[in-house]
């Protein structure tokens, strides 16, 4: 690549950088805005970048839920989880989908009450074509409010929703007769569209979609392609306007861990992935996977990046040949995030001067090292440091010698499920607790939904967690299965900004009709 001479280069940093920090976002209609949904980039794992299509089964999904129980990736995030293709279902002579009960004998309704209880949110996959890219499963072509009924029955929480075999279909309204049909179903999904890039879909999808794929897949099954995925990031990098919360670019499901990849590499590219604020959707072998991985995937310093809620996507801010500095992605407790990336054979010492991030020479900086687990300074002009061979330094860029971690949420269910016996009135309560990685204590978390009568939801604080206690009143009750969906909404407390909304299913078994109390208890959530 030919240089800019210095003084030009220094020149062109200073004055048309803040102009390009502060141009405007192409404005688009933002689904998010209205359920609330993956208003900061969605976390999980899928299984199609290791086991492909005919390893999938109950199983197999069963022993990676206990595996990201057990190994702190929910605590770090990763919520959503499930079958990615799999063979899962067909369509059954009535036209409804049907479980394919040989791979997943508990049916797809036990397996999501299965990821509930365990405190993780239910992904499955469809197409929006005839049928799915194996042609193992049907698609949602001619079908698609039946489907999405399906799937609200299933209480999936994540739809991956591909675009094979849609031969002669417009793609922005096949999506948006898909999200209408979601939204008749009535349960709120988070939508993932799968078109490869297709479609142009950055430009339109916001209003139908919470993210959607801006290029082919990164890899094979079981074979991890590093060129690969790096061609993604390059193409993914560009598209950095138009991501922003609830509606985000997604470079695809990530290879970190997988075989043929070395720490430097999964580092990398968990960074890079951070750093456009994509979605972390893991795809390795989660039961087998090294003790370095799991610390790359669980650093919480880098997820409070990628889930800052800004939404920001970082992007290329200076490029010398093999050395690309990343940046213009501000944070929320009003720091900077900035990566340097060395894909040379060699290291380098490179170099970040405060003017090519809009700051003052003059300003003192305290910089944290993300991987390090660092802070120096303060240092004013800029900073100096050694990036090792195909790596990354990931560095955080503040006035403050704090970092402080945005809220990083998890619960340790998603289903609560009651039985009421007799035909005596009862009062009954179960609890679930909502955890918070963040720094900040958060305010109590509101009842944003209308409860039925016979529930009430009333929320405490324990420390920075927070507990949601359900109690159910069963007076006046018929016999009969009962179902609540209930939405909490909060704010982070530092930036303002909406936290994702929080749903949860509650199940009331009512065994025999219930005679009426002479007085209903009052309501707790009436009390507040």
């Amino acid at each position: 690549m030919k240089r800019t001479p210095f003084l030009l280069a220094i020149f062109l940093v200073i004055c048309l950088y803040p102009i390009t920090a502060l141009a405007p976002r192409p404005e688009q209609k933002v689904r998010a805005l209205q359920d609330g949904l993956a208003l900061t980039p969605p976390m999980g794992w899928y299984p199609w970048n290791t086991f492909g299509q005919e390893p999938q089964n109950e199983k197999l999904i069963k022993e990676m839920v206990e595996a990201l129980v057990s190994n702190g990736m929910r605590e770090a995030g990763y919520l959503y989880i499930g079958p990615d293709e799999g063979i899962c279902f067909y369509r059954a002579e009535d036209g409804r989908l049907t479980t394919n009960l040989e791979r997943y004998p508990s049916g797809l309704r036990g397996l999501g009450d299965y990821i509930h209880k365990r405190g993780l949110r239910y992904a499955l996959y469809t197409d929006a074509g005839t049928h799915t890219c194996s042609r193992a499963m049907p698609g949602t072509k001619d079908h698609e409010l039946e489907d999405m009924k399906q799937f609200a029955e299933w209480r999936c929480d994540y739809l991956k929703v591909d675009w094979c075999n849609t031969r002669g279909q417009d793609i922005i309204q096949t999506y948006t007769k898909l999200y209408e049909a979601q939204q008749a179903a009535g349960r709120p999904i988070v939508h993932s569209l799968c078109s490869w890039g297709e479609g142009s879909p950055w430009k339109w999808a916001a209003a139908v979609g919470h993210l959607w794929r801006t290029t082919g897949d990164i890899c094979e099954p079981g074979k991890a392609d590093w060129e690969n995925a790096m061609s993604i990031v390059f193409d993914n990098e560009k598209l950095f306007e138009y991501a922003g919360p609830g509606h985000w670019n997604d470079p695809d499901m990530m290879i970190v861990g997988m075989p043929g990849l070395s720490e430097a590499q999964n580092r990398s590219l968990f960074s890079l992935w951070c750093m456009m604020a994509s979605p972390l959707m893991a795809g390795n072998d989660l039961r087998t996977m090294t003790k370095t991985t799991r610390e790359i995937l669980t650093n919480l310093e880098l997820i409070a990046v990628d889930q800052d809620p800004l939404g920001i996507q970082g992007h290329i801010i200076r490029k010398d040949g093999r050395v690309s500095v990343w940046g213009d992605k501000k944070l929320f407790d009003g720091s900077q995030a900035v990566l340097i990336f060395n894909q040379n054979d060699s290291p380098v010492e490179a170099a970040i001067r405060w003017p090519e991030i809009g700051i003052n020479n003059l300003s003192a900086l305290y910089v944290r090292d993300l991987w390090k687990h660092e802070t120096t300074g303060p240092h004013k002009e800029g900073i100096s440091v050694p990036v090792p061979p195909h790596d990354v330094v990931m560095l955080r860029l503040s006035k403050s010698k704090d970092f402080p971690l945005p809220p990083i949420i998890s619960s340790d269910t998603y289903l609560v499920s009651l039985r009421s016996t007799g035909r005596t009135p009862q009062t009954l309560s179960a609890t679930l607790t909502i955890h918070n990685q963040g720094t900040a204590e958060l305010p109590l978390w509101r009842i944003s939904s209308n409860l039925p009568p016979w529930l009430s939801v009333q929320v405490t604080r324990k420390g920075k967690n927070q507990v949601v206690i359900n109690r159910v009143f069963t007076s006046g009750l018929k016999k009969g299965s009962y179902h609540a969906l209930v939405r909490l909404d909060n704010k982070d407390p530092i930036s303002g900004k909406p936290l994702s909304a929080f749903y949860y299913d509650v199940d009331l078994e009512v065994t025999d009709d219930i005679t009426e109390s002479p007085k209903q208890p009052q309501r707790e959530d009436q009390l507040l």
